[in-house]
């Protein structure tokens, strides 16, 4: 395949302003302790994971067989 005659040109990378608490985990001390001040100063998200702790959930023995 012959090589383009052109660059690509590519849109620049944008700062990454939403957090997800595992993404925190990999981060440096110093990343982490910027990271963690701008959340707190609001300048950044951190997003909620959490799940709802009350569901019910059936197990085999719930189940009525009329055999």
């Amino acid at each position: 395949m012959p090589k383009r005659k052109e660059a690509e040109n590519f849109a620049a990378v944008g700062e990454k302003d939403y957090w997800h608490l595992y993404g925190l985990q990999v981060l440096t001390p110093n990343k982490f302790a910027a990271v963690v001040g701008k959340i707190l100063n609001g300048q950044y998200t951190l997003i909620n994971s959490s799940f709802k702790k009350n569901v019910a959930v059936s197990s085999f023995f719930d189940v009525n067989y009329n055999c």
